[in-house]
């Protein structure tokens, strides 16, 4: 962890050739930095960068202000795939939560384990829907992805390791399609190029050109579809 004035910056080295910093999903700051980078000179990075830091913190508190905290009640909205379904909270249910069509059923003695049941099924859900989505995209940008994770990244909405392994926060499973696809593309695009450069971004937009309207989103509504 590295303490610029008062912001505390994660700090992660890779094989990477230049410095970028990250306001995280969860309005956390992170550092990316070459391994030859030293603690001092990424605090003059940052220290150049800190208008542009408490600007975005800002944007990002301003954004979460209105994220909604569950309270697991039938009538309750939470999203799949981008699509409300509503929650029925029943006694009959015939399992502890399941979808059928556009609800959410959740066995009324199991609310007090909602969150792990909702994380279960998002993985699910995950697991049968982000291959195929990989498999349409990876021929055409010419990259063979490893193996594909869906579980809990922390403050990061997916990622690709130096071996090609995706990996998707569960939280993904929420988001619209056409977003999903983005962030497929966008992690299969790092097997190519390892950082943001112009490279990377020119061959996102070989296959996904409407790339910006997904990060847009993303910025604006993505803390309100953390279900």
């Amino acid at each position: 962890m590295l303490k610029v004035g008062d912001v505390e910056c994660a700090v992660l080295r890779s094989a990477r050739r230049s410095v970028a910093i990250f306001i995280e999903r969860d309005g956390s700051v992170s550092v990316r930095a070459p391994l030859s980078v030293s603690d001092e000179q990424l605090a003059k990075v940052v220290e150049k960068k800190l208008p542009w830091i408490y600007r975005n913190v800002a944007l990002w508190r301003e954004l979460n202000r209105g994220a909604p905290k569950k309270e697991y009640v039938s009538g309750e909205s939470f999203y799949v795939a981008g699509n409300p379904c509503l929650l029925d909270v029943r006694e009959d249910a015939a399992e502890p939560l399941s979808l059928i069509g556009d609800r959410l059923v959740l066995k009324r003695t199991h609310i007090s384990k909602a969150d792990e049941l909702l994380r279960g099924l998002y993985r699910k859900l995950g697991y049968e829907r982000l291959p195929a989505i990989v498999e349409r995209y990876a021929p055409r940008m010419g990259v063979k992805p490893g193996r594909l994770r869906v579980w809990e990244l922390q403050n990061r909405w997916a990622s690709c390791s130096d071996k090609g392994n995706l990996n998707f926060h569960w939280r993904v499973l929420a988001l619209p399609l056409d977003v999903l696809e983005y962030l497929v593309v966008h992690e299969l695009a790092h097997i190519k190029h390892r950082n943001h450069t112009n490279d990377f971004w020119a061959e996102v937009e070989k296959v996904y050109p409407q790339w910006k309207g997904a990060t847009e989103w993303l910025r604006v509504n993505g803390a309100g579809r953390s279900f």
